[in-house]
């Protein structure tokens, strides 16, 4: 069951991180339009600098998922290598847990101002160019929750299946 669920998330995971990188390169080719726009016509795309900002943002939260599950937060790997097997589990634990708190603490302090942008119809920008909030605001509290979801997973991992993910190819994502 849990390696079934483990799936589940990876597959989740996987698609949002090959969707942060189409919006990658669909900002990088606005930055290209509108620095040609400028350079040859004078004319600069109204909203790039919201649209990048916010689209920045997003691409982050999209790929925390997957830099959760290969592993890629925060490691070192040389204090793990003087550990034995249960301190690696110990100190897998322990990361997770306080990755859950972490992220926790992020979606918990994200979600008023979530919902007060989608009741109030929020928007950045200036009278010429609006741009809604919301899409960020509910990215930054799904990927958060995501990554919660991840790091229990790795957490459930290490305790039952003693997955650490040390000279592991299944620990990371296949793609």
């Amino acid at each position: 069951m849990l390696l079934a669920i483990d799936r589940a998330f990876e597959g989740i995971t996987l698609l949002l991180k090959y969707f942060a990188a189409a919006l990658l390169l669909a900002v990088a080719l606005l930055i290209t339009l509108d620095v040609t726009m400028r350079f040859f016509f004078n004319q600069p795309i109204i909203g790039i600098a919201e649209i990048v900002s916010n689209g920045i943002v997003i691409i982050a939260f999209l790929q925390l998922g997957y830099s959760v599950r290969i592993r890629s937060m925060l490691r070192s790997d040389f204090l793990l290598s003087r550990l034995g097997l249960g301190g690696k589990i110990t100190v897998e634990v322990v990361t997770c847990m306080l990755s859950i708190l972490f992220f926790g603490l992020i979606a918990w302090a994200s979600w008023s101002p979530m919902m007060r942008s989608i009741e109030i119809g929020e928007f950045i920008g200036h009278a010429s160019f609006q741009m809604p909030t919301w899409p960020l605001r509910v990215t930054i509290v799904g990927c958060s929750l995501l990554a919660i979801a991840n790091y229990a997973l790795l957490a459930l991992r290490a305790l039952i299946l003693r997955d650490t993910g040390e000279n592991d190819e299944t620990a990371q994502v296949a793609v």
